[in-house]
């Protein structure tokens, strides 16, 4: 998925660490399609990113506040976690049988 830059915007172009830094500095001061940028990069940005986002101790009260504002968000969904429960299951009776097909 795409994250679109609010100032680029008609070159699609994947919105940036910096530029979601400099939104949540001004949160709640943001519009709505700026909450969701952020959202959006706060779910499926680069993990690196997120994290060194996460990191920034001067971003530290207002992505707490972002976080509380919009917790649902953020919540592990049904099918997430059956998803996750399946993968495990499948994994450990793999397992299971290439143990019994050597033991």
């Amino acid at each position: 998925m795409t994250y679109v830059s609010k100032s680029q915007a008609s070159a699609a172009v994947p919105l940036q660490p910096h530029e979601v830094a400099d939104l949540l500095s001004r949160y709640p001061s943001v519009s709505g399609e700026e909450e969701r940028q952020i959202l959006t990069f706060l779910r499926r940005g680069r993990h690196l990113d997120v994290g060194l986002l996460t990191s920034n101790e001067r971003l530290r009260p207002k992505l707490d506040a972002f976080f509380e504002d919009h917790k649902a968000h953020f919540k592990l969904k049904w099918a997430e976690g059956a998803a996750a429960v399946g993968g495990i299951a499948a994994l450990i009776a793999i397992l299971w049988l290439v143990w019994e097909a050597f033991a």
